[in-house]
């Protein structure tokens, strides 16, 4: 006679079609791609938040570069003003450009990535020209026997202008990595999410370049 089976075993029993070792598989994170715990928003926050905090750094270095210049104005009667090379204008038009064209790029992500590469390519390129006219510039002021050590504002004019120069080519090599990765893997996840932090840094430069100008222009 069949045997009958205790209460036990009936609850083991294997459901038609599933295996009684089957074990549930555990959830599976998006990179960016669904609506995941680690969806495009989630990765776009979180990259811009690594800026933000990057940018609180730079500030503060720039305030405390700002301060130190105004206090060392103060001290003496040796600050010698000297007219800004000319060519500072014209990267600073090539740089507002360069956030146009980044722009550009962040809103073409989502619809065409060859678009995406032109215009990274094109921010990256203007960015280069950007920091070749910060070169001219100080080659320009060296022909007029305005050097680095000579004179306490000619010193607040390198460091200020070669900080934000070494900041910005981070900038370049960024977007130079996102032009390589978009370029040739097309199933990069998260280059929604760098792309808009690239974007937020670029524009960042932007606006600390305009400060830095006027602070140099005005404050003299």
């Amino acid at each position: 006679m069949p045997s009958t089976l205790t209460s036990t075993e009936a609850l083991v029993q294997p459901v038609p079609g599933e295996s009684r070792f089957d074990t549930p598989s555990p959830p599976v994170q998006d990179d960016g791609g669904g609506a995941g715990p680690y969806s495009n928003q989630h990765l776009v926050q979180r990259y811009k938040l690594g800026v933000w905090v990057g940018i609180c750094g730079i500030v503060m270095f720039f305030a405390a570069m700002t301060s130190a210049m105004v206090v060392r104005q103060g001290l003496s009667d040796d600050w010698q003003v000297f007219r800004l090379p000319p060519v500072l204008f014209v990267s600073t038009a090539v740089l507002l450009l360069s956030s146009w064209t980044i722009e550009r790029s962040r809103k073409a992500i989502k619809l065409d990535l060859r678009n995406v590469q032109r215009w990274v390519n094109a921010s990256a390129l203007l960015g280069l020209v950007f920091l070749a006219c910060q070169v001219l510039g100080w080659q320009a002021l060296t022909e007029r026997g305005i050097y680095l050590a000579s004179n306490p504002a000619n010193s607040f004019y390198y460091v200020l202008t070669a900080g934000h120069g070494v900041h910005l080519l981070g900038g370049v090599v960024v977007l130079g990595y996102i032009w390589f990765r978009v370029r040739n893997v097309q199933t990069w996840n998260s280059r929604e999410a760098v792309l808009e932090a690239a974007a937020l840094y670029w524009h960042f430069m932007d606006v600390l370049w305009i400060y830095i100008l006027g602070l140099l222009f005005f404050w003299r």
